[in-house]
């Protein structure tokens, strides 16, 4: 930084400024307002395109990039950062509960890194790559067409009795986050994606079909929702530490 010559109250102030520009503040409410907002922007215009659909439209006029089952998506992207955000939230806590000798740390720190796998694989679409495998091998149809399913029961089953402990230890409002942002998740991520599959017709047909469309809505609204909730619910415990946190960048040579 090239320092000024004169000494004026402006510089001052500058000089001021620049020492506690190293300092962040998160305003939680205006982070959990502009992440329910940029989804309920994202459903309407998901609901223009499907309504659009149903009246036989073909120009979506660009909402077609809001449109929910479409993988490359703005929704896709914006769970994919969602994720992606919890999970730097999570590695957050971890380093705070390193510090202190934690007994649940690691459970904090697989959690960071679940959420960050999964916020890669919301893009990239691991999960879906199980789909035609398992269905050739199984004849699988019906509510199990999407047989990842099948392996997210499984992996939730084992999940929750390892984790059992580490809720039990939480501060009871955070429990109730945990519990319910989770269900609300594995409502759509698992429930409607049984119904989905259920009603699902083809690759060309179904996404004309207005069932389908208003199903699958319903399941990318509830992991939308479920994962700003648990956000939420992660900032709120951040700040119920009441710890502060100093950020130092250092340039070696």
């Amino acid at each position: 930084m090239l320092i000024p010559e004169k000494d004026d109250e402006s510089d001052k102030r500058f000089y001021k400024a620049a020492q506690l520009s190293n300092q962040i503040y998160i305003d939680t409410q205006k982070i959990k307002k502009f992440l329910y907002y940029t989804f309920l922007i994202q459903l309407t215009f998901n609901l223009v395109v499907v309504f659009l659909t149903e009246a036989g439209h073909t120009n979506f006029y660009g909402f077609k990039k809001f449109f929910f089952d479409d993988e490359e998506s703005i929704p896709t992207y914006f769970s994919a950062i969602n994720l992606l955000f919890a999970g730097i939230l999570l590695a957050l806590i971890t380093n705070l509960k390193s510090k202190v000798n934690d007994p649940f740390t690691m459970r904090w720190k697989i959690l960071s890194i679940l959420f960050i796998l999964l916020s890669i694989d919301e893009i990239a679409g691991f999960h879906e790559m199980t789909i035609d495998p398992l269905v050739r091998v199984y004849q699988l149809s019906g509510y199990m067409r999407f047989p990842w399913v099948i392996l997210g029961l499984i992996f939730m089953t084992g999940f929750s009795l390892y984790y059992f402990q580490f809720l039990k230890a939480l501060p009871r409002p955070y429990i109730k986050g945990f519990f319910y942002s989770c269900l609300i998740f594995l409502s759509g991520s698992i429930g409607l994606e049984i119904i989905s599959a259920k009603i699902f017709i083809s690759l060309e047909q179904s996404p004309k079909d207005l069932m389908y469309n208003l199903v699958t809505t319903m399941e990318e609204s509830c992991e939308m929702l479920g994962i700003i909730m648990f956000i939420n619910v992660l900032l709120s415990y951040l700040k119920s530490l009441n710890i502060t946190t100093n950020l130092y960048f250092q340039h070696s040579e």
